[in-house]
């Protein structure tokens, strides 16, 4: 809600209501986001062009998906948590596999926006599907984020302050 509310009050103009299943992005999107991090429609790696697979990050970044999987996996430790466990034993999926999830969750998605699962505490609350029977204004979304009371200035406790550093 902290990220709509700026968008909110600068009176950008209303963004344009999608058909159910649309997606906000046009054309097709790789599956791996590694090295297709964009700003501004740029690739953050010039190299981004050799990746369309998993396979293809262990051969041009040896070493790299496993410090990745390495840094996931003991981040918190300093902390004191225990470290982090991966689904299928840390094993490295491929581009079937993620665009499988991604097809998968975009249903499940489509489901709540739809009304025909429960959505338990999950607010479906939108102004982009018309369609969707939790649709709202913009003006009833901008009052929906104003209602929130948060400051942005709140004072954090010492914990959250608190630095780690995990030893090589």
């Amino acid at each position: 809600m902290r990220a709509l509310l700026p968008l909110l009050r600068t009176g950008a103009a209303a963004a344009t209501c999608l058909p159910r299943g649309a997606s906000a992005r046009p054309g097709p999107r790789r599956a791996m986001a590694l090295y297709r991090t964009e700003e501004r429609g740029q690739p953050c790696s010039q190299d981004y062009r050799v990746f369309f697979n998993i396979g293809d990050v262990k051969k041009f970044k040896p070493g790299y998906l496993e410090a990745t999987l390495n840094w996931f996996r003991v981040y918190k430790v300093p902390e004191g948590k225990p470290e982090n466990q991966f689904a299928f034993n840390g094993e490295f999926k491929n581009k079937a596999f993620a665009l499988e999830v991604i097809a998968s969750t975009h249903e499940c998605w489509k489901a709540l926006l739809m009304k025909k699962c429960s959505a338990g505490a999950i607010s479906c609350t939108n102004v982009q599907v018309c369609d969707s029977p939790f649709h709202c204004t913009q003006d009833e979304a901008r009052s929906l984020v104003e209602s929130v009371s948060f400051s942005l200035n709140e004072e954090t406790n010492e914990e959250e302050q608190a630095w780690y550093f995990l030893g090589k």
